[in-house]
């Protein structure tokens, strides 16, 4: 457990051990709700990406800036996330908030804090570098998918929305392969463009941690446990809880 004094999340030798015990090469997905701006409760699965580096109390997702999920999260950014880990048999309760971190072409009403993990660089270049790096690191294919139409929109738009299957990543070279539209190198230009459009419509939707229930039911009695960051001094607090 990190000190409860500590800026570092508690999740450090809970989470991130608990994923480590059950590695996993499938998406994982954590359940997110909050509140709509007309009283409803939404829900979506969120998959997710990584924690921020040295400051856990961060979790980083995925999210394009046509995505329906964005309505959501600008209606009300405070959040709860559930992971649930069946085979180590334990789940995590979190509240916090949502902050998007996206390109700087963009305006967003949540841009994320700075972490301890962001040194000297503003927190605007901190996370637009993260942002480059999520980006450079998904698959062609998942690249490409920040080309299409925003998720869960109906009616289902045409075939042609849909054309960009494949989408390479373009450094500040230039470079990058085909696969778009069937599309060789010479047309590198063009691919540069789409490539550019979709990397704006790119955003990392990144969680702060604010409080932590953990229930652990592989011992008997089962284990609950409650961590809470206390925002005026930035420590934590533990309480043990009935299972």
């Amino acid at each position: 457990m990190a000190s409860l004094s500590s800026p570092v999340s508690p999740t450090s030798p809970t989470v991130s051990t608990s994923t480590t015990r059950t590695p996993c090469d499938d998406p994982v997905f954590l359940s997110m709700s909050n509140i709509k701006r007309s009283g409803d409760v939404s829900m979506h699965c969120l998959q997710f990406q990584s924690f921020v580096e040295d400051d856990e109390r961060f979790i980083v997702f995925h999210i394009a800036l046509n995505d329906t999920l964005m309505g959501d999260i600008k209606s009300d950014p405070n959040a709860r996330l559930c992971w649930t880990m069946p085979k180590s048999k334990e789940y995590f309760k979190f509240r916090g908030k949502f902050y998007i971190a996206s390109s700087p072409l963009q305006v967003t009403r949540f841009p994320p804090p700075k972490t301890s993990s962001s040194g000297d660089l503003k927190a605007s270049d901190f996370w637009e570098k993260e942002r480059k790096q999520h980006w450079k690191s998904l698959s062609d294919k998942a690249r490409a998918t920040f080309t299409w139409p925003s998720r869960g929109d109906c009616p289902r738009a045409d075939s042609p929305s849909f054309g960009c299957q494949s989408l390479s990543h373009f450094g500040a070279d230039g470079a990058g392969g085909a696969g778009l539209f069937g599309l060789g190198q010479g047309k590198n230009d063009k691919l540069k463009v789409v490539h550019d459009i979709a990397m704006d419509n790119y955003c990392l939707l990144v969680y702060k941690i604010t409080e932590v229930e953990h229930f652990d039911y592989s011992p008997f009695p089962p284990k609950r446990n409650l961590f809470s960051l206390s925002v005026k001094d930035n420590k934590w607090s533990h309480q043990e809880l009935n299972p």
